[in-house]
């Protein structure tokens, strides 16, 4: 598409605004010659209303006119909103610096001489235009990035986080009016199950079933706001759907204050879901567990809703699959879970019960293994192997992932010694922090002592840290970047388009790499594009700003081929490697490189 063409409208549309017949000729034709869409106006009233009729892409205006004048034409376009960002260049006659002020004063993009050949005009309008273009990608990207932050992208539906904001509001609205408010959390029951035997993409579907399943379990809001007794009401009384994790989804009910009526809409939702879901002629049997709990009574604020809910939630799940459990304050398992989780996270340093496994970071060009990610195990002795995601909150919540966060730290820089003693190919490892590690500000001088001890250069260490820390600390973190930009230390912002991404905070922190999340790369080879636009404006985004990217979660043959293409500079994922062990992955390498017939030494 010719960089000047207007993806909805053809070529893009240039407004010509002058009172002499001749300019505006002159210039119509000129830019007409260099691709332009031309309609012109004789003063300032015409070009509103043109402008109005059908906004244009670039306004060249005459500043000297009868009736309203350039300036005055000019501050009023930049009042309609859809010429906030349209760029508009002034021409005049006069010379003086007094003009040129009150031009930008007025909103002016661009300023010439009306003498200025039309021919170079154009190319002048050309800049602007794709000037203008460019800034319109990059901010749909933004808005797109943005919107992912607050909702799940393969339902639509809210995530946790927007959940969270939707039921601080309505917390506020039913405390003054003495309302009630039901938070009811729901688990797919043996979701995992499914994905294994079905694969991801049929899981996917169900999914966005269940979601719409449960959107049309919602109580009827417009019947509820005609009963609200307060016009103010009418604004709140309102049903949401969210989906908070993997499998789970998550209901908020305002103006429901007894179990009963809370029970109501759980056996609604039972009966949606206990239809059977048919995929490819197959029936597949779907039952879901559900955990409730009520405002105000088991709960005051719009977290502890949540965590009462899931609470009864994970409770419920432990008597069996399909059932329904209210929070009840006698008992918590969770939290009883939990205390006795962090007893033993507080001897699992000292006990060795800790592992580190690694996967590969490959160069996108050839393939060759350029980096390895060291990731956290935990096998306990009576629970066998803990997930991170259940174990990790927990250390973070404790302040516990300091201490364990210091274990990581020195065995990954041990590691990068002995491959570098045992002649390896002196590959980057990668260490994941918490924000919690950056709050106190002593993760520099730790980072310093674990490479030191080591006896390596720093720049074998590679320090991972999440959006999520780095706007939650970002003070902190930005004084421990900078420092570890002096030490050497390179760093990585992780699961990059996750949070509130935006150009701003990547040129005030000095990191080195943006990993894109493995949640955009999951879909960008599907038929309709999927993520793919906003893959690619993130790589371009890291590009202009002098950033490496990784492309993580690669896990299809489709993605690779996609990414192949693409400018990031590596890439990680289940396709090439899933995290192994010290001698799985050092075996591991030497086939690959085997396979690949790369000519470097392999791993002793």
């Amino acid at each position: 598409m010719n960089t000047l063409d207007n993806q909805a409208n053809g070529p893009a549309t240039v407004l010509v605004v002058d009172d002499d017949a001749g300019a505006r000729l002159l210039v119509g034709t000129a830019l007409e010659m260099a691709g332009f869409r031309v309609i012109a106006a004789a003063d300032g009233a015409s070009a509103l209303g043109q402008f109005r009729e059908q906004p244009a892409d670039c306004v060249v205006l005459d500043v000297v006119m009868p009736g309203m004048n350039g300036f005055d034409v000019c501050s009023a376009l930049r009042a309609l909103p859809e010429s906030r960002h349209v760029p508009i260049l002034m021409q005049t006659s006069l010379d003086d610096m007094e003009s040129v002020n009150r031009a930008y004063n007025a909103g002016a993009t661009d300023f010439s001489s009306k003498g200025i050949n039309p021919m170079l005009l154009a190319q002048r309008v050309k800049f602007l235009v794709r000037a203008k273009q460019t800034q319109d990608q990059l901010r749909e990207s933004e808005a797109r990035v943005r919107y992912l932050a607050y909702y799940d992208p393969l339902t639509a539906l809210p995530n946790r986080q927007r959940l969270l904001q939707i039921l601080e509001q309505q917390v506020e609205w039913a405390l003054p009016r003495q309302r009630g408010l039901a938070v009811l959390m729901l688990d797919v029951d043996n979701f995992s199950r499914i994905n294994d035997t079905q694969g991801q993409a049929v899981g996917d579907v169900l999914l966005k079933e269940v979601a719409h399943r449960l959107q049309n379990c919602l109580r009827d809001s417009q019947r509820s706001v005609d009963r609200a007794d307060d016009p103010a009401e009418k604004i709140d009384i309102t049903d949401w759907v969210a989906r908070t994790g993997g499998d789970e989804f998550a209901l908020a009910l305002p103006g429901i204050s007894t179990a009963e009526a809370a029970q109501a809409v759980a056996q609604r939702v039972q009966l949606a879901l206990a239809r059977p879901f048919v995929f490819a002629q197959a029936e597949i049997p779907l039952s879901a567990t559900m955990g409730i709990s009520l405002f105000p009574g088991d709960a005051a604020t719009a977290g502890a809703l949540i965590k009462n809910a899931d609470a009864a939630m994970h409770h419920g799940k432990k008597t069996g699959h399909g059932g329904l459990e209210f929070f009840n304050k006698s008992i918590s398992t969770r939290a009883a879970r939990h205390l006795s989780m962090e007893a033993d996270l507080r001897k699992a340093v000292e006990r060795g019960e800790f592992t580190l496994n690694y996967q590969p970071r490959l160069a996108l060009k050839d393939l060759r293994v350029e980096a390895v990610e060291a990731l956290l195990r935990w096998r306990h002795p009576q629970r066998g192997f803990v997930a991170p995601d259940e174990f990790i909150p927990l250390a973070e919540q404790t302040g516990l992932i300091v201490e364990i966060g210091d274990w990581v730290l020195r065995e990954a820089c041990a590691q990068a010694r002995r491959w570098r003693d045992a002649g390896g190919p002196g590959w980057q490892v990668a260490v994941n922090v918490s924000g919690v590690q950056f709050r106190d500000g002593s993760l520099v001088s730790r980072v310093a002592h674990a490479v030191g001890a080591a006896g390596i250069d720093s720049r074998m260490i590679e320090l991972e840290f999440t959006e999520g820390a780095l706007i939650e600390y970002s003070a902190a973190v930005n004084k421990a970047v900078k420092s570890l930009k002096e030490l050497g230390v390179a760093t990585a912002l992780d699961d990059f388009g996750t949070g509130y991404s935006s150009l701003s905070y990547l040129r005030h922190f000095p990191i080195d790499t943006l990993k894109i999340d493995r949640v955009f790369v999951r879909d960008i080879a599907s038929k309709n594009g999927g993520n793919a636009p906003l893959v690619d404006a993130i790589i371009a985004m890291a590009k202009s700003l002098g950033l490496a990217t990784v492309a993580e979660g690669v896990e299809t043959e489709a993605q690779w081929q996609y990414l192949k293409t693409r400018d990031a500079n590596q890439v990680q994922g289940f396709l090439f490697c899933r995290p192994l062990a010290i001698a799985e992955l050092e075996s591991w390498h030497a086939d690959w490189m085997h396979a690949n017939q790369f000519k470097s030494a392999s791993l002793a």
